[in-house]
């Protein structure tokens, strides 16, 4: 994992979400800023797919061990209960996983998370700062699966 300086969007459909907090082996770690979910991260793949199914065995595997190290490091940072992941693409056809750190002091904590009753605002800009900080910290420390 290296440190990020700037997004990059997808050359092939423009798809770029969250602030990069890091390149992993073969995709970008995200953050997005989202009081409901504080640790709320995205997974996007570097190279431009629409399906899991059309990657090769080999980058299939290391899209999911890219999420799965994230995830650790995420659900570790905010103390969180259990990790949500998200495959959607619909809206945004690019190969991406939504990671949601979940609570049990939320106010639906056993319901999906795009049904939660809040709408997204952002976090405080120094709780999300301590958030990324030891989201990426803790990514360094865990060895690789």
């Amino acid at each position: 994992m290296t440190e990020f300086a700037s997004a990059m969007a997808c050359a092939t459909c423009g798809f770029k979400l969250g602030e990069p907090l890091a390149t992993l082996t073969v995709s970008d770690l995200c953050f997005v800023s989202d009081h409901r979910f504080p640790g709320r991260c995205v997974v996007t793949l570097h190279q431009h797919a629409t399906e899991l199914f059309d990657l090769s065995p080999a980058l299939r595997s290391a899209f999911a061990d890219d999420v799965s190290a994230a995830a650790r490091a995420i659900k570790l940072a905010v103390n969180a209960f259990k990790m949500n992941y998200e495959i959607l693409g619909n809206a945004d056809p690019h190969v991406h996983c939504h990671l949601i750190p979940r609570q049990l002091d939320e106010p639906k904590p056993k319901v999906p998370a795009w049904l939660h009753p809040e709408a997204q605002t952002e976090l405080a800009a120094s709780q999300a700062d301590e958030i990324k900080r030891r989201i990426v910290a803790l990514h360094r420390e865990i060895p690789a699966a």
